[in-house]
């Protein structure tokens, strides 16, 4: 199931078309006596960019204000009835009207939230439909806890769960295909992609792109981050970086030449990079006298080098760490164009990466395979 991939998400920092950073303004009326604060989450997959904001709701009327580049995806979100508005934050003004909540809030702006109505009258359904099915099964847990115990109720909501993840990205496949002169197709494409593109099956698809659409704002970023992930191939050369270990000494990734190396990257406080930890010692274990080592990256932020140390010694860890310590800025994993941890790639004697992101049993097998049992 798609739950059973586990990473660690955040902004690894955000691209910037040129630098230029315009003003932007979002005006909002709703008319819900109820609504005293609205929420606006920013986490645009293209970007790569996360942010958080909120605005006082006075006599309906609230505003957000500040500075952006490119266009960014975002929801306006109401908890008090769990109401929301999926648009994207550009430059100029926003004007956001409702007659009631966020769900049936009318959106005025530029080009990119004038095509986005398009896709969103396509995935709405599909939302409403997930927002009523998960209250459901909330309903159901409070009224009868043993239920979370019940493996064959749990695997059915998550069998429904998965199903509408499906729904959603067929119709951004169909939209990315076949909206080809409007700008929310390249959100509709990168949606499907996700995080570990498949460069030689998106590219083609962007550049069928109308040409007003690829020299956008948006499409110069997304178009420059297949150039960065086009790097990344396997078979390519792996990108070179040397970074401080633990006691600050400056290690090479070419210091490893002649070995498979699996590069990783994770972080102390990433549940899921812990989680995967036996998992990679057991293959440094099995492999580690047969031409094979591991080459980890944290990308643990400057106030985290102790955090980062007890995780180390906590999961037993045996390999060469590095870190610069700057969190998503960490050098190594712009270059490798890291945006969720656990992420790996396996990168053989000469420097050539053969696997990525290898989870559980999968890199135990691809290493038998390499180096025989």
């Amino acid at each position: 199931m798609l739950r059973n991939i586990l990473v660690c998400i955040i902004s690894m920092f955000p691209i910037m078309v040129s630098g230029q950073t315009k003003p932007y303004k979002i005006v909002g009326q709703i008319n819900d006596a109820k609504a005293i604060k609205v929420f606006l989450f920013v986490a645009d997959i293209i970007t790569n960019t996360n942010m958080t904001d909120s605005a006082e709701v006075v006599n309906g009327h609230f505003e957000f204000i500040g500075k952006v580049g490119a266009p960014l995806k975002a929801i306006l979100f109401a908890y008090h009835n769990n109401s929301r508005l999926h648009f994207f934050v550009e430059q100029g003004t926003t004007i956001v009207n409702s007659a009631d909540s966020l769900d049936n809030a009318q959106i005025t702006a530029g080009r990119i939230n004038k095509d986005f109505v398009e896709l969103r009258r396509l995935t709405d359904a599909v939302d409403a439909r997930r927002r009523k099915a998960s209250a459901r099964h909330e309903a159901t847990l409070a009224n009868y806890p043993e239920k979370e115990k019940d493996q064959e109720f749990m695997a059915k909501r998550n069998l429904e769960s998965d199903s509408f993840v499906t729904e959603k990205n067929r119709i951004y496949e169909t939209f990315a295909r076949d909206r080809t002169n409007n700008m929310a197709a390249i959100y509709a494409l990168a949606s499907v992609a996700g995080t570990k593109t498949d460069v030689y099956a998106i590219r083609p698809q962007f550049a069928r792109m109308s040409e007003s659409v690829r020299k956008s704002p948006y499409g110069l970023i997304y178009a420059e981050k297949l150039r960065m992930l086009s790097r990344l191939v396997i078979g390519n050369q792996a990108p070179a970086f040397t970074q401080p270990d633990t006691a600050g000494n400056a290690v090479a990734l070419k210091d490893f030449k002649g070995k498979y190396v699996l590069l990783d990257f994770w972080a102390s406080w990433c549940k899921p990079c812990r989680e995967e930890h036996p998992n990679l010692l057991r293959a440094y274990n099995e492999f580690n006298t047969k031409n094979f080592t591991i080459l980890s990256v944290s990308l643990d932020s400057p106030n985290a080098k102790s955090a980062w140390l007890k995780a180390i010694a906590k999961d037993g860890l045996l390999w060469t760490q590095l870190s610069d310590l700057k969190g998503w800025k960490n050098e190594a994993g712009q270059l490798y164009s890291v945006e969720a941890v656990p992420s790996n790639f396996l990168i053989d004697p000469y420097g050539k990466i053969v696997a990525k992101d290898l989870r559980g049993n999968e890199l135990n097998l691809k290493l038998a395979e390499l180096l025989g049992k």
